[in-house]
């Protein structure tokens, strides 16, 4: 396939979304700055009850959260780190 100059529709032209992914109740969610939020989070050496209320309130920051989903948001946060920090 020969690329259209007039569509550019080129590699150059497509973007990726680098937006860290969240799966909340089945639906993956871009999350802005997921990855400096987890590692806030770690180096800040909260206790275990302490890290979920945190992530969600970091993340809340950033983005809006429905009140409707801030238990969902909090699990899934807390799932995500404990698959990158254990």
């Amino acid at each position: 396939m020969v690329d259209c100059k007039k569509c550019d529709n080129g590699l150059e032209s497509f973007q990726m979304d680098e937006t860290p992914k969240l799966n909340v109740r089945g639906k993956e969610i871009g999350i802005a700055a997921l990855d400096d939020i987890m590692k806030e989070v770690h180096n800040a050496g909260l206790s275990e009850d302490r890290i979920g209320q945190e992530l969600l309130e970091q993340v809340m920051q950033k983005d809006y959260v429905p009140p409707s989903l801030e238990k969902d948001y909090r699990e899934a946060l807390v799932r995500e780190y404990r698959r990158r920090y254990g």
